[in-house]
């Protein structure tokens, strides 16, 4: 069995990285968590690097990828 993940909301990881777990336990061969969303605190000194990397636009909406 392999199990996918769909989480709303990465925080730590911690819930996520426990039903991997226990998926894990009941028999799943591989597990990936797919999130639709994450907080970063940014008074929180390790999500510095992450928000100084994103000040920049990562998606141009107006350009289809497979055009690129």
């Amino acid at each position: 069995m392999r199990a996918l993940v769909l989480d709303d909301t990465w925080t730590t990881g911690s819930r996520a990285q426990s039903l991997a777990y226990a998926l894990k336990r009941a028999g799943a061969r591989s597990v990936a968590v797919l999130v639709l969303g994450r907080h970063v605190r940014p008074e929180h000194e390790a999500s510095r690097p992450l928000l100084s990397a994103i000040t920049e636009p990562i998606f141009d909406t107006s350009v289809c990828v497979l055009e690129r």
